[in-house]
């Protein structure tokens, strides 16, 4: 992966990426004087690093985009679930796994379940601000993109690290390890606005969770 690559898969400038890979932060080398980066390097520093993203990414001023939608033209609203009742973290990833089948029949649930628990085993996916993003340790094999997305009644302990409760919910399942980073980007880069949780938070149904995301999104592209 380039300079820019990383920048959009994190959401951050390109400047950031080159000043983190020259201070060890990113894992990275320096090839004819040009910085690159394996894909799976990159996969895996964000899996040890998820929950600190969202603060770099407010920091960062000039985050590289990609121009097009990538969130709005991805989550469908047979994908979304609003006032799930769920108490503990394996219904929700049960729930969301069911979500991901009603998309793609070929999706095994019950191990896509398995997979994300796996995942969470090994850290949570909860970020700050009440939000999850769950997904497998490694890429699952799929037509495309699957996007799905749930809202508990109330918030439940999902292993945030400042030990917050967690209501919002985004799977994210792609079937290379490119694009999972680009939509898990796009999706932590939306979710640090506070205004689009509060509006995911007052969507009486899928579709005005969907509108949220959509109208977001595209605000972001304009922006950026």
């Amino acid at each position: 992966m380039s300079i820019k690559k990383v920048a959009l898969s994190l959401h951050v400038s390109t400047r950031e990426v080159v000043r983190m890979a020259e201070e060890r932060i990113l894992p990275g080398a320096k090839i004819r004087g040009e910085w690159q980066f394996r894909t799976g390097d990159i996969w895996n520093w964000i899996e040890e690093n998820i929950h600190a993203l969202p603060a770099r990414r407010l920091k960062d001023r000039h985050p590289e985009t990609r121009g097009g939608l990538l969130i709005a033209t991805e989550l469908r609203e047979i994908a979304v679930t609003v006032d799930l009742v769920a108490k503990t973290k394996s219904s929700v990833l049960r729930k969301l796994a069911k979500s991901a089948e009603a998309i793609d029949p070929f999706i095994d649930a019950n191990l896509l379940a398995e997979k994300l628990l796996e995942r969470e085993a090994q850290g949570s996916t909860a970020l700050q601000d009440g939000v999850a993003v769950p997904h497998p340790s490694s890429p699952l094999f799929s037509e495309g993109t699957i996007l799905a997305a749930a809202r508990t009644s109330q918030g439940i302990v999902f292993g945030e690290h400042g030990g917050g409760l967690t209501d919002l919910f985004f799977l994210v399942c792609c079937p290379d390890q490119a694009d999972h980073l680009l939509h898990l980007g796009r999706l932590c880069r939306l979710l640090i606005d506070r205004q689009l949780q509060e509006q995911l938070r007052q969507a009486s149904d899928a579709a005005q969770f969907v509108e949220a995301i959509n109208r977001a999104e595209e605000a972001l592209c304009r922006t950026d």
